[in-house]
């Protein structure tokens, strides 16, 4: 069943905020994104060609040549910029220059010229390579190398500070946020990591915080209607707990499928909990409660049934939300939104199955 998508959301009071700019930070260390940021190809065909290092810009153009996948010329590039030695390096962007004046309409052409000149030379023509492909192209990742180019431009090429808001800083966030609904819309590999990447480079910057601190999963997941607050639940100390993980719902349910995805962890061992309260799932009642880490903020969640037996557990900042209804159907399901506990697998859903709790592999399949 398909998630309904939706527009970005912003994170609680309890997020984490993003690393304040420490005074005399080398602003090239903070805002060196297209050079340092490697870009998740590995999913793609032409990718797991890449030689182990380049060492000619012909491989680099043969890479370039080879696929349509904006996001593999880009990592292609920044690979030839850290492979390739001074003279292969003019090469490539003597050859790029040439390719482009081949046929100046082709936009894909106009984008690695750009782009290249921006990695190679740091030189400010190629925004506007980047631009005139980004507004006919329009993907999320056009959005997102123009994105990475201006926040590099704003520091490094027009000196802005890091705390100063620009125009420049505003279309940063304008086009990566674009990106990430884009790709939200038409999913393609390599996207989230790769993005998330890119946020965290953003946020010693106090200019971002307030984007850095959103939680772009929801632009994938946006919050479904919801039961009673969790958090309003009655307070235990204690509660019937198995310690035997193969005793799940689905022994009790009579089924013979097997509910273990591997990210499953019932061990039956909780803290003190904090708060728990019951919910139907269509027809069904489970038990959720909230046990206190390490973190300050930070909840183990588990997931019991009507004997007391672990289902699930995983980990949240927030109380609230758990329990959702994503598609209007009437059916709630399970939901982890743990973004700013674990960017790279932002959110988990479980759907109740004659199994139990399974996990939605197509939402986990988006970021993972």
């Amino acid at each position: 069943m398909r998630l309904k998508k939706g527009i970005l959301g912003v994170v609680s009071a309890l997020s984490v905020a993003g690393a304040a700019y420490l005074p005399g930070m080398a602003a090239e260390q903070s805002v060196d994104i297209l050079r340092s940021v490697p870009l998740e190809v590995q999913d793609y065909a032409s990718a797991k060609s890449f030689p182990e290092k380049f060492t000619s810009a012909t491989e680099v153009m043969s890479v370039l040549n080879s696929t349509p996948v904006l996001l593999v010329h880009m990592e292609a590039l920044r690979r030839g910029y850290l492979d390739l030695p001074a003279s292969e390096q003019e090469k490539l962007l003597s050859d790029l220059h040439k390719r482009r004046m081949t046929n100046e309409n082709d936009l894909m052409l106009g984008f690695d010229h750009g782009y290249a000149q921006l990695v190679y030379k740091r030189n400010k023509t190629g925004l506007f390579f980047l631009r005139k492909a980004n507004d006919k192209i329009q993907d999320q990742f056009s959005n997102l190398a123009y994105g990475m180019a201006e926040a590099e431009a704003d520091i490094l090429l027009e000196g802005a500070k890091p705390e100063e808001t620009t125009t420049r800083k505003m279309d940063v966030t304008y086009k990566l946020g674009d990106a990430v609904k884009l790709d939200a819309i038409k999913h393609q590999p390599g996207f989230w990591p790769s993005y998330v990447r890119v946020i965290e480079k953003l946020k010693p910057m106090p200019a971002y915080q307030s984007f850095t601190r959103r939680d772009f999963s929801l632009a994938y997941v946006p919050y479904g209607n919801s039961v009673v607050p969790l958090k309003t639940g009655t307070s235990a100390t204690s509660l019937p707990l198995s310690n035997q993980p193969a005793a799940l719902l689905s022994n009790s349910l009579g089924t013979s499928c097997d509910p273990n995805d591997g990210l499953k962890d019932a061990d039956g061992k909780l803290g003190n909990i904090v708060s728990q309260r019951s919910a139907n799932f269509n027809g069904n009642t489970a038990l959720i409660q909230f046990s206190p880490t390490e973190e300050t903020h930070l909840y183990r969640v588990r997931v019991l049934n009507a004997t007391g037996a672990p289902m699930l557990s995983f980990k949240t900042y927030a109380m609230s939300n758990i329990v959702e209804d994503l598609d209007g159907d009437g059916v709630f399901e399970i939901v982890a939104r743990q973004y700013q506990f674990n960017p790279m697998l932002p959110v988990l859903v479980y759907r109740y199955t004659p199994c139990g709790f399974e996990l939605d592999k197509k939402t986990f399949e988006e970021f993972h």
